[in-house]
């Protein structure tokens, strides 16, 4: 056993002594990486110039990432909208040439009108209160549906611009013949985009949503839904889609047109 022990202990002070042994080498060997010259590609780089480039339109952070793609060093600061950019004089003019393309003024984004037409049809019983403008409508929907009596509820008008959505809420008469209560009414869409310019654009209507809530005489609370996506040419008035209301003998249409605010 005690034979054993002292081998133990002899083999460890032999690792001891190699572990020392080697501590010169390897400090000689860190040393010498220290000592030796940087890569001439580093150098270079050290020695490149400096050019303040200011921006104008464009958005600072997404302009330096371009300019990183160059092989550049670069530093922008969005409060000052400028871009500090370290390179060779190739790299820094092609930046220039680049900036005078990319940063310019972006054209303004344009501004979206959607008119809501909401009728009322009913299958006896005629025409009352339609605009002259939507009579070519209601000649189309009684050759699409069985209805003969159309109403004009009330109309709503949204604004916003092109990108984004919004909605707006109001009140209007009574969707039923026999009740005095009001229609509450809301009306909006996620987004509205532009997708093709002209003489007659068109406007897509993302995520169109038309709510009303309203109490028909011996059935309580009632609710009538639209939810679509549409394209609509400009100045055309465009039948959205329909929802049932007073137990389905009559039901809810949506009229809508868009247009282009310059």
């Amino acid at each position: 056993m005690e034979a054993k022990v002292k081998r133990r202990f002899l083999f460890g002070n032999l690792i001891l002594l190699s572990l020392l042994a080697m501590a010169p080498i390897l400090r000689a060997d860190e040393k010498k990486k220290m000592d030796e010259p940087a890569p001439a590609a580093d150098v270079e780089a050290q020695h490149w110039p400096v050019q303040l480039f200011q921006v104008k339109y464009a958005d600072v952070s997404r302009l330096a990432n371009v300019f990183r793609a160059f092989g550049a060093t670069v530093q922008p600061d969005s409060d000052l909208k400028v871009i500090s950019v370290r390179a060779s004089k190739e790299v820094l003019a092609a930046i220039q040439e680049s900036l005078q393309r990319l940063d310019v003024p972006q054209a303004p984004a344009k501004n979206v009108q959607l008119d809501a037409y909401l009728l009322t049809a009913s299958g006896q019983g005629s025409s009352a209160n339609i605009p002259a403008d939507l009579e070519p409508v209601i000649r189309q929907l009684k050759n699409v549906f069985n209805y003969q009596g159309f109403r004009l509820l009330g109309t709503l008008s949204w604004r916003g611009r092109d990108g984004r959505g919004g909605s707006v809420s109001g009140l209007l008469p009574s969707v039923s013949s026999d009740s005095s209560q009001l229609t509450n009414c809301s009306f909006g869409t996620n987004s509205v985009t532009v997708t093709s310019e002209g003489k007659e654009p068109t406007i897509r209507v993302n995520g169109l949503d038309l709510r009303l809530d309203f109490i028909v005489k011996g059935s309580g609370n009632q609710h009538a839904i639209i939810n679509t996506s549409i394209d609509v040419r400009e100045g055309q008035k465009v039948v959205v889609g329909k929802a049932n209301i007073d137990n389905a003998d009559s039901a809810l249409i949506l009229v809508l047109t868009a247009k282009v605010i310059e």
